[in-house]
């Protein structure tokens, strides 16, 4: 073999024994746990949060059916009462009162305020009584104060239903069967 070749040969084998040496020493170091100093790190493995200014804004409309079921229940019946749903629904929330209760009522006595006593605002037939005639200023007055005084006079005194109501809201009704409270209580079953 001349020298040339010879010397290749060593340095391929040199060469091969450095680079086996370097790659044991490479796999031990890389193998060992090393503890890390935890206030030198300048990152953050997971962050929840986006950083900076970044602004995630969730606005949620909803509308409560109970509102719109009592305008539709309303408006079937061309009512000029249609357009207080929501106050029905709040002065019910206001006063604990099944929110069928007062459209019910009102659908009872006056067909939903299209029969009513002439400038009275009052479509319950609340105080009602031959010539003695409660008067309201308006629908939305009649519907606060008549809630106020089924919780106040109705409700906290144990008259919880169309037909416990009756006998003090419409006493002549009991002499006919209960057509009241049976009135009332369809009306109310169309609200469901």
């Amino acid at each position: 073999m001349d020298k040339k070749a010879t010397t290749l040969v060593v340095a391929w084998f040199g060469a091969t024994f450095i680079s086996l040496i370097f790659s044991l020493f490479l796999s031990v170091y890389l193998s060992t746990d090393k503890v890390v100093d935890s206030q030198n790190q300048n990152f953050k493995l997971y962050s929840a949060l986006p950083a900076g200014n970044n602004q995630i804004f969730q606005q949620v409309d909803y509308l409560d059916a109970r509102s719109i079921l009592v305008r539709n229940f309303f408006k079937k019946y061309n009512s000029p009462l249609q357009d207080l749903n929501t106050q029905f629904i709040e002065v019910a929330d206001k006063y604990e009162l099944d929110f069928r209760l007062l459209p019910a009522i009102a659908m009872q006595e006056s067909l939903g305020g299209k029969k009513v006593i002439k400038d009275s605002y009052n479509p319950f037939g609340y105080g009602i009584y031959g010539n003695l005639v409660i008067k309201f200023a308006s629908w939305e007055e009649a519907v606060e104060k008549v809630g106020k005084a089924l919780k106040q006079d109705y409700l906290n005194q144990g008259l919880n239903t169309p037909d416990k109501i009756m006998a003090k809201y419409t006493p002549p009704s009991l002499a006919s069967g209960g057509t009241w409270a049976r009135g009332v209580k369809s009306f109310m079953q169309e609200l469901q």
